[in-house]
């Protein structure tokens, strides 16, 4: 479908004050409404949202405003939410979010600001829970959960459950697991794993995305990491898995003990590239690898867009290439608390990359 203009919702909007409005139409207004936004805004909430339908309103200069909202007002908001949720099926640019330059971008109310600690639990049977960004972390106790300054958290754990803890773009969140292992998940990861390993054979978890793990020694009970294409067996180590679905390789890096992928056995400083059909063993470079848990974005020798997919997961923005993108590798180190301006102005200033922003897309041209 074409991308709605003006005059387009000026129609749907006349329809609709003179109750002629199908309900295709009525779908198509309640989600423009919902996802317009004042540029500039960032993430609004639904209180906002709603009250920006005002503005827009006074931008359209409808001289027919409605008395009263739709009657059916949450059911087809809803449908409408759901409908741009599966697969971005529709694309709304009512208002065009202009092209800026970096150094545009830099000290404005524009500028995007880095990831935080976000995340959701779910709890198998018992539904969500949003987490509380003001902590940095949520530990899983035999009848209950606490946060990691043992605040409790109103959730019983009667049974063993399946938890699965996510973190969207944008966000990190660290677990404290049932057997005292530690987990740090890194932006855009799940992890899922039971609310108990008591009368368990083995430990047994499964990540997508990255995460940092620091597993408690139990000879008895082996601990099992599931991811894309492998499983890692370990008794008590530290090692860092990365295996998001849109990395060419799931990467195993051991900093300390001893890990099992299959018939591979990495020693600490060795890092395992799994492309699916093949595993390949390297010397890591444990300060890239663990730049991410120590509040660092850091590359050695790589391509813009392995940069960029980090930058993607970090800042929640969309990554687009005008033209071939640069063949040139990059390096350097990049604090994860600057915002969006300050990372892309180091990058500009190799004088191989520039970039434009429209809104939270970044354009990375030569």
């Amino acid at each position: 479908m074409a991308q709605l203009n003006e005059q387009d919702i000026k129609v749907m909007l006349k329809n609709f004050s003179q109750g002629k409005a199908t309900d295709k139409e009525l779908a198509l207004l309640e989600a423009w409404y919902l996802t317009y936004h004042e540029e500039g805004t960032e993430n609004p909430n639904m209180a906002e949202r709603l009250a920006a339908v005002d503005m827009v309103w006074a931008k359209l200069d409808n001289e027919h405003r409605p008395v009263k909202r739709m009657a059916k007002w949450w059911s087809v908001a809803a449908a409408a939410i759901l409908l741009l949720s599966v697969g971005s099926y529709f694309v709304w640019k009512a208002i065009q979010v202009p092209v800026i330059t970096v150094s545009q971008l830099a000290g404005t109310k524009k500028d995007i600001a880095p990831g935080t600690n976000k995340a959701t639990l779910t709890i198998g049977g018992s539904g969500t829970l949003v987490l509380d960004s003001a902590r940095t972390g949520l530990e899983v106790h035999p009848n209950n959960l606490t946060y990691d300054d043992n605040t409790r958290i109103n959730a019983a754990l009667t049974d063993t459950k399946m938890l699965t803890l996510q973190t969207p773009k944008g966000g990190t969140y660290r677990l404290v697991l049932p057997d005292g292992s530690v987990v740090w998940l890194n932006a855009a990861s799940h992890l899922s794993f039971p609310s108990s390993f008591k009368g368990k054979k083995q430990r047994e978890v499964e990540l997508s995305g990255e995460a940092y793990f620091e597993v408690a020694k139990n000879k008895a009970m082996p601990f099992i990491v599931k991811s894309r294409g492998q499983q890692v067996e370990v008794l008590g180590t530290h090692f860092n898995i990365n295996s998001y679905d849109d990395e060419p390789l799931t990467r195993t890096t051991l900093l300390e003990g001893s890990v099992r992928i299959g018939a591979t056995l990495l020693k600490p400083g060795e890092q395992a590239e799994n492309n699916g059909t093949s595993i390949k063993t390297i010397p890591a470079d444990l300060d890239e690898v663990m730049g991410w848990k120590n509040n660092y974005i850091v590359f050695q020798d790589e391509k813009i867009e392995s940069i960029m997919r980090k930058i993607s997961r970090w800042y929640d923005v969309e990554i687009a290439y005008e033209g071939t993108p640069p063949a040139d590798d990059f390096g350097g180190r990049i604090n994860k608390r600057a915002y969006m301006s300050q990372v892309l102005k180091k990058l500009e200033l190799t004088n191989k990359v520039h970039f434009k922003i429209q809104g939270r897309r970044i354009v990375v041209t030569k």
